[in-house]
């Protein structure tokens, strides 16, 4: 193989720019063409705005060094467009309605599902009404006073561990116990939410320029790996349900759980595969794709009711979904919690200081990156960011919630991304050039999905219709989701992947070619063993709680050490965002033909996909194959 070396600075054919992009999840960066002198770098005709320029007079922020002032420059940034982020969602109509329901089904799914989880880990004290009522209350708030209201915030994957380590310890102290395990929980929000004020008054957000692509895909791939984990214990438990139930029952539970969850993975990877059909008009197609996971809960929920339990009994075929009004005294009890902080020992007081440092560090990375990616340079937006003002929000948003009983939230993936993209060419004549790529940067989709999420705390009798195996179907269906675009995914593949087998026209990241294959395998292997010590400490008992601490050592890991381990060639393209396509010009030795009429385009675009489109290099030359 002869690698095609680029040498940093020269120009590639076609004269073509990396965009400048921090990958820190499983989300594809993409090149963008350079503008010709005097041309404009926006789709819309507008020259880069001065924050991105620099032209705004302000001064670079420093972490550590000026109280407040990256927040005092997020608000004076911010400040002079709010008017604009209202009177731009409404001047498009009733056009806002289609991103709005869209983000909105991308983010009630998982709450549901979360909220199912959580009512399994913490013997329901919290439950669907809980996380429903965090993310409405959370995404309001983000999208009314938020810097950045593209930002979509809910509970996520990471925070129901934290929460199932919390219960453990509060259930095995004489001093807790159950009963004590909201307002302990609600005294480490509160000191959570000091940390997030000393931390956005800091300017600790300037630190988010570390993250890379190592630590980013680790931590996408690690999320995976829970979700299939939760999805396998899940589907295990149907099988040992309804407990009143005979064993045959018991049994034909397990398995009609484990299709009904298998079939509602094949179909929502199915449907979202709509945009390449030949059937049906293009908008239907996009329809069934953009709403493909929705349309498969709604197809397999009804599909579920071709097996019942018989006559007579008080137990469910297949256990159903167990979702109580948001009126009932279960629910109603949380916002009773503050009453109970101070039954908390003193000493387990000092102790939600552990968990609080755990859960501010595990928000510094997951909110800060999620507000990144959905701002990302792709999008081209037009309004600055506000990474400082927003996490200091979010310290806001996490005291709330405390003290109101319910779990905390914060930036979640891949939604944010996803909602930008949907915002693009909303309100616009896409008949003009770019005007399709145009991102509509406003306020109301934001507040449109929060106040839908609201609206289902009402509407329990409809949620408990679902199946839980839909639930556990939908863990599997997001972690399969999450892997195409993730690079650290594709390079574990080539160590069983036949290069040399691939077909004309087919493409394959640029680094195959551009890395020596001893480095990325070496780079791989790393990555694999920091993936297995984070994932491996979230089964060492309580001590699992610690394992946000260790995905945040990647950071250094990858910034001091790692960076000594490869050559800047290597890393410039194993741990860069950008991840250029190439082009196969030409089928390999090892292709067999005879398999053609089987082979087929994949049709799940993967998380990369809610963010940009793919775009193929210009090929230098021929790689030759051998």
């Amino acid at each position: 193989t002869v690698r095609h070396i680029i040498p940093e600075g020269a120009e590639v054919a076609g004269d073509w720019r990396p965009a400048r992009v921090h990958s820190a999840s499983f989300i594809r960066a993409t090149l963008r063409p350079h503008t010709m002198a005097g041309d404009s770098d926006m789709p819309n005709g507008k020259m880069e705005p001065d924050w991105k320029t620099g032209a705004d007079g302000e001064a670079e922020i420093q972490c550590c060094v000026g109280f407040g002032a990256g927040i005092a420059k997020d608000f004076r940034r911010r400040r002079p467009l709010y008017g604009d982020d209202w009177s731009r969602g409404t001047g498009v109509g009733l056009k806002i309605f289609a991103p709005a329901t869209y983000i909105f089904f991308a983010s009630v799914l998982p709450a549901l599902t979360f909220g199912e989880q959580f009512r399994e880990e913490t013997q329901e004290l919290f439950s669907i009404p809980h996380i429903l009522c965090a993310t409405a209350i959370a995404g309001v708030l983000q999208s009314i006073f938020g810097g950045q209201p593209l930002l979509i915030v809910g509970v996520a994957e990471p925070i129901v561990l934290v929460y199932y380590y919390m219960f453990k310890y509060a259930d095995g102290q004489s001093d807790l116990g159950p009963e004590l395990f909201r307002p302990f929980c609600t005294w480490v929000l509160i000191f959570t939410a000091l940390m997030h004020f000393v931390l956005a008054f800091a300017n600790a957000s300037e630190y988010i320029n570390a993250f890379t692509r190592f630590s980013g895909e680790t931590f996408g791939t690690l999320i995976a790996l829970l979700f299939l984990q939760a999805a396998v214990k899940g589907l295990k438990d149907e099988f040992e349900e309804p407990h009143d139930a005979p064993v045959a029952y018991r049994m034909v539970n397990g398995i009609w759980s484990v299709f009904l969850a298998t079939a509602l993975v094949l179909l929502a990877i199915f449907l979202m595969g709509a945009r390449k059909w030949h059937v049906g008009r293009p908008w239907l197609r996009a329809l069934v794709a953009d709403y493909g996971a929705f349309i498969a809960v709604i197809i397999i929920t009804c599909v579920s009711y071709a097996v019942e339990a018989p006559d007579g009994v008080t137990w469910d075929l297949p256990i159903r979904v167990a979702c109580k009004q948001i009126y009932d005294k279960e629910v109603t009890d949380t916002w009773k919690t503050t009453k109970h902080l101070g039954d908390v020992p003193a000493g387990q007081v000092g102790v939600a200081l552990i968990p609080a440092l755990i859960i501010t560090v595990l928000f510094f990375f997951d909110h800060n990156v999620s507000a990144q990616l959905a701002q990302v340079d792709d999008f081209n937006l037009e309004k600055p960011p506000a990474y400082h003002y927003d996490f200091l929000l979010q310290g806001l948003n996490t005291l709330l919630l405390g003290l109101l009983g319910l779990p905390p939230t914060n930036g979640v993936l891949p939604q944010a991304p996803m909602h930008t993209r949907s915002l693009m060419g909303v309100g616009q004549d896409r008949s003009e050039p770019g005007a399709a790529d145009i991102v509509l940067e406003q306020r109301m989709s934001n507040l449109i999905q929060s106040v839908l999420v609201g609206i289902c705390l009402f509407i329990s009798p409809v949620i408990k219709l679902m199946p839980r195996a839909v639930l556990w179907g939908y863990f599997v269906f997001m972690a399969i989701e999450s892997f195409p675009g993730n690079q650290f995914i594709h390079r574990i593949t080539l160590f069983v992947m036949d290069i040399q087998s691939l077909r004309r026209g087919e493409s394959q990241p640029a680094y195959v070619d551009l890395v020596p294959m001893g480095d990325t395998q070496k780079f791989t292997v790393i990555q694999l063993t920091a993936l297995g010590a984070v994932y491996g400490v979230t089964w060492a008992g309580v001590y699992g709680i610690a394992f946000p601490l260790l995905i945040m050592a990647l950071v250094p890991l990858r910034q001091y050490l790692i960076v000594k381990w490869f050559p800047a060639a290597s890393l410039r393209h194993l741990d860069t965002a950008e991840d250029v396509e190439e082009t196969v010009e030409e089928d390999g030795p090892n292709v067999d033909h005879k398999l053609d009429k089987f082979a087929g385009g994949g049709v799940l675009d993967g998380a990369g996909a809610f963010v940009q489109k793919k775009h193929e290099s210009p090929v230098q030359e021929r790689m030759n194959r051998q």
